[in-house]
């Protein structure tokens, strides 16, 4: 089985467009984020609702973290 490992998104809509592309062409068949998947760009819900969609798991990342009041996403 072939799976896609992701991090450190950081809000940037336009990256993870460009790796879900490759992610697809790949025939993976799990994502796994290692978080950070909001900080820094200007897209973080779009980006947290995407990758919430398509990841079979994600880990919670110190910026993730930092925007949460009880560190739970």
């Amino acid at each position: 089985m072939k799976y896609a490992v992701i991090s450190d998104i950081h809000s940037n809509w336009e990256a993870l467009e460009t790796a879900f592309e490759a992610i697809k062409k790949r025939n993976v068949k799990q994502v796994i984020c290692l978080g950070d998947v909001v900080g820094y760009g200007a897209d973080p819900q779009e980006v947290s609702d995407e990758v919430f969609r398509i990841s079979d798991v994600v880990i919670l990342g110190n910026h993730d973290k930092a925007i949460t009041d009880d560190g739970l996403l």
